[in-house]
């Protein structure tokens, strides 16, 4: 079955709660009501899309703090008990039932990721439109700086732009070494986002490098690469890059090359490593009395 969002969670919550004998940590309530809602292996184990905590953990802690809040569950140092016998789940809070713009009513957390990814797209759009709103040689100008700040070349002053007619298919030069013995090639081509770059294309972009003797090539598009691009790289001596539109955007994106941070939010949660040490430190051995 699907993962119920945190509202669905609450009365299985308060039922597994009602019908134990003892209070209840979080990993066991957790085992007992994934138990009772026949979860699988995978749905128990599948993670958010920051990986840092799983899908039913998330949504089973905002659970917990909503029925906390209504006064249904009460929390005493990790462990959670009913307040009062087969107490009912009170109403998911209007944050909840409200929709929420590419966001599906869900946890805090899942919403703000969601968000997140929405915000990202839209600025991965963005950043390719204003690629083909420029001129060519601002395209290719612009996989040069961002193969420096990946780390590629040795030197900034040593980068060559080489976009021209007649470039011979190649429109710059990053130079792994100063005395230019090992150097990166870049091909950069803008075509229409929903087009893919004729392997016609990056065969004469493989003949280029062949042609200056060369073993490394980048070839960086708007666009997407047909798999018989994919296939054909693979089988040339030349070690030959293919990056389309949707991985520029996001290196673009990662290597902040042409974007900034407009707002930074902080996310935090309770550091239980540090707090068991407060609150249970290490009794001192023999040596050190």
């Amino acid at each position: 079955m699907t993962i119920p969002e945190y509202p669905g969670l609450m009365q299985p919550v308060l039922q597994a709660l009602a019908e134990t004998s003892r209070d209840m940590t979080f990993v066991p309530l957790m085992k007992t009501v994934g138990s009772r809602l026949g979860l699988t292996a995978e749905e128990f184990s599948e993670r958010l899309p920051s990986g840092i905590e799983t899908v039913f953990a998330n949504r089973l802690h905002w659970a917990l703090a909503y029925l906390e809040r209504s006064g249904a569950v009460e929390e005493w140092r990790g462990h959670y008990r009913p307040v009062t016998s087969g107490a009912k789940a009170p109403p998911a809070p209007v944050a909840a039932q409200s929709s929420v713009a590419y966001a599906e009513a869900g946890s805090p957390d899942a919403v703000i990721e969601s968000s997140a990814r929405a915000i990202q797209e839209r600025l991965a759009r963005g950043l390719l439109d204003r690629i083909h709103a420029e001129p060519p040689e601002f395209f290719e100008r612009l996989i040069i700086e961002l193969l420096l700040a990946m780390g590629y070349g040795c030197r900034r002053d040593l980068a060559r732009h080489l976009g021209r007619r007649g470039d011979g298919g190649i429109d710059g030069a990053v130079p792994q070494d100063v005395l230019g013995l090992d150097v990166i090639y870049i091909q950069a081509k803008r075509y229409r986002p929903c087009t893919a770059v004729p392997v016609s294309a990056v065969r004469e972009f493989a003949g280029s490098l062949d042609g200056r003797k060369a073993r490394k090539g980048v070839f960086v598009t708007t666009a997407t690469f047909p798999k018989s691009a994919a296939s054909f790289v693979s089988a040339v001596p030349s070690k030959i890059a293919l990056i389309d539109g949707q991985s520029l955007a996001d290196l673009l994106i990662g290597y902040n090359i042409g974007v900034k941070v407009r707002e930074t939010y902080e996310v935090k949660q309770i550091d239980e490593t540090w707090l068991a040490k407060v609150l249970h430190p290490a009794r001192p051995t023999e040596g050190d009395i």
